[in-house]
């Protein structure tokens, strides 16, 4: 689910400034480069700011792996090496070609079959097979006869990919084998194969490469210190100190794989040995903190928190870790959603309808973002979504239905609603078993909430210790703005709430909307939690418990405590009851009824209907918890609250608590969009 607008928002500009700004490249000695790594969860769109980097560098030399598929069909480090090495190499105008030749030697080496029962005739072979090669240029035949045996050790680790490694072997043997080849080769390991004769030392690597683990492993730290030396080489002359005016990029996606932990491994090990910098800039994303990211942070003694990368939405400063630097990718600020909501609307069909408002991009801008919580794949697919259909449906259906379930519990327009693979993208990395509980814990205010309600888990001990694990992910889970304690995603929250309200099951099930807010009731009732027992009251429909709450409360304690109880309990998530939000005026009257006793109790039922129905507005600056913006999504029932807010400060003798309650009137007199 690729984000095709990467690169046009604040936060990606922001990162591709920071990007540019290492790469850019001052005469003279080089210096130090902090490999970056760029965290996110699923949808963060790390992938698609990868390919927006890669298009914006095609005139530097550059390499873009994606590193899960060159596991996934059994690919090693070295695949990854030399496909950078491959693309890297690749012709500029304007600027020397670079060229692997110690790398493309030790390739040639390592893929040269000698005897490895006699080091003394092996050692023979070889330098004849590097004589062989420094007289004359090899044909393409003897050139592929050499990669078809470096092929032939795939099983061994080696790559099958003819294609990039014949011009690494070629170089390799084109370059002459004297004083540069073994200065580059100087470079490599202190504790590799021993010196001396070059071919005495390739032969050294064949044997290790081929031998038992550790011996592989170390010949593998041989490759990586030619590959970086061949780097530094290309930078060492006076021309290339004129030429040269950007290092190296290689993009790395989903550098948490295995294959990615590996490399990234061996990157920073060669550097760390050689204490020499080197030309390349190392920019890679991960959908978890990689192994070398922890235990940078390990010898640290401090573990950064990476979202602080973001001091202000458009500027971007990754924390130091070691020699690696990390920063989370943020998802889309309210502006940046409502910039990708205009340039939706723009390309809407010649007379469509448009939303019926006073300003339709602040308003879509708005409701997207209030439903996605900027998550990019999420917003891509709503707006994606919304564009795609029909021109005559009104907006409030549109956005009703853009991510409603397709389980049969609400019938969208065939096709037309992005809900069911998010939700799929978002649990992606979850086990079967934890995506199939997951709907029962959204119920919760928060993760530990849901936690600890022994009844949500009986019998699910396995999965329940996945969902702790899922709870410590800073990358999946937010903050709760009242408590701060880790809670689910806006938009994930949302679309597990649909898919709660449509499970099957008898009441007392906690896998069923009533069985979970029962049983996160009943948690609450044996803590002393009235508060939380009035907003499960709520979220199960019964209006009058949740208002008596509030009636008791308005007499014990100050406006600005009680506003903060009304708030959290207007919060709380509703039914569809099996299809799309009705109308937010007939849902207030149906809730309301004639509201029973004295003045203030009929106000409270009414403020509380009300705010349960619409969407709420926020202090400036203040982060917002969980709310659904589709049951009143052009703020219809906003004058109904401002009504009952001043209903509610008449009788009230405290100048204080009448000056609250008329600031909370005064944050309704303005559209949420506005």
């Amino acid at each position: 689910m690729a984000d095709d607008r990467a690169g046009g928002s604040e936060r990606d500009i922001a990162v591709r400034r920071h990007v540019a700004a290492s790469l850019s490249r001052p005469q003279g000695p080089l210096r130090t480069l902090p490999a970056l790594v760029l965290l996110g969860p699923r949808g963060s769109g790390k992938t698609a700011l990868t390919a927006h980097l890669r298009r914006w560098g095609r005139r530097v030399p550059l390499a873009g792996i994606d590193l899960e598929p060159v596991g996934d069909r059994g690919g090693t480090p070295i695949d990854v090496l030399i496909e950078l090495a491959f693309q890297l190499g690749a012709h500029h105008d304007g600027v020397p070609q670079l060229g692997f030749p110690a790398l493309g030697a030790l390739l040639a080496a390592v893929g040269t079959a000698v005897d490895a029962r006699d080091r003394d005739r092996a050692v023979r072979e070889m330098a004849e097979a590097l004589r062989a090669g420094r007289a004359r240029e090899h044909s393409y035949e003897e050139l592929q006869g050499i990669v078809d045996g470096v092929a032939q050790l795939a099983g061994l680790g080696l790559p099958g990919w003819s294609s990039v490694v014949m011009p690494l072997v070629q170089g390799g043997l084109r370059l002459r084998l004297g004083v540069r080849l073994r200065r580059r080769l100087g470079e490599t390991s202190a504790t590799g194969p021993g010196r001396g004769a070059t071919a005495d030392f390739l032969v050294g690597v064949n044997r290790l490469y081929h031998g038992y683990p550790a011996q592989r492993a170390e010949a593998e730290r041989v490759l990586l210190d030619s590959f970086l030396a061949d780097l530094r080489g290309a930078y060492a002359t006076g021309r290339a100190d004129r030429l040269r005016t950007t290092h190296c990029l290689a993009l790395l996606d989903n550098a948490d794989s295995a294959v990615g932990e590996a490399f990234l491994t061996l990157l920073l090990d060669s550097r760390e040995r050689s204490g020499r910098p080197d030309p390349l800039l190392v920019v890679a994303t991960a959908r978890r903190r990689p192994e070398a990211l922890v235990r940078a942070e390990t010898g640290s003694g401090h573990r950064p928190d990476y979202r602080e990368s973001w001091p202000q939405p458009g500027e971007f400063r990754p924390l130091a870790a070691g020699g690696l630097t990390g920063g989370q990718l943020r998802d889309l600020s309210r502006r940046e959603v409502e910039t990708q909501a205009g340039a939706m609307l723009d390309t809407l069909p010649a007379g469509s309808v448009l939303p019926r408002t006073d300003n339709a991009v602040q308003w879509l801008g708005w409701l997207v973002y209030e439903l996605t919580r900027g998550h990019p794949a999420g917003t891509a697919a709503v707006l994606d979504t919304l564009r795609r259909m029909p021109a005559g449906l009104p907006w409030d259906e549109r956005v009703r239905q853009c991510l409603a379930p397709l389980d049969g519990s609400v019938q969208p327009v065939p096709g037309l609603s992005a809900g069911s693979r998010l939700l799929e993208l978002l649990l992606r990395d979850c086990s079967a078993q934890l995506a199939r509980l997951m709907p029962r814990t959204a119920a919760a205010v928060t993760l530990g909430r849901a936690e600890t309600c022994e009844a949500l888990w009986e019998g699910q001990e396995p999965v329940l210790r996945e969902f702790v694990s899922y709870s410590a992910d800073e990358l999946r889970t937010v903050p709760d703005p009242d408590e701060g304690l880790p809670a689910l995603h806006r938009l994930t929250r949302f679309l597990l709430l649909r898919r709660l309200d449509g499970a099957h099951g008898g009441e007392e099930d906690p896998g069923t909307w009533a069985g979970a807010h029962r049983a996160l009731r009943a948690s609450a009732v044996a803590r002393g939690d009235l508060r939380a027992v009035a907003y499960h009251d709520l979220a199960l429909g019964d209006l009058p418990a949740a208002v008596d709450y509030l009636r008791d409360r308005f007499d014990e304690t100050g406006a600005d405590e009680w506003c903060a109880d009304l708030a959290r309990l207007q919060r709380a998530p509703c039914r569809w009851d099996g299809a799309p939000p009705e109308p937010a005026r007939d849902r207030y009257e149906r809730l309301v009824g004639v509201a029973e006793g004295d003045a203030a109790r009929r106000a409270i039922t009414r403020l509380l209907a009300a705010g349960w129905v619409t969407p709420l507005t926020r202090p400036d600056g203040a982060a917002q918890p969980y709310g659904d913006p589709l049951g009143d999504p052009y703020a219809e029932l906003y004058p109904d609250i401002v009504e009952e807010f001043l209903t509610l400060r008449r009788p009230i003798g405290d100048e204080h608590d009448r000056h609250v309650l008329l600031r909370m009137a005064q944050r309704y007199e303005r559209k949420p969009w506005w």
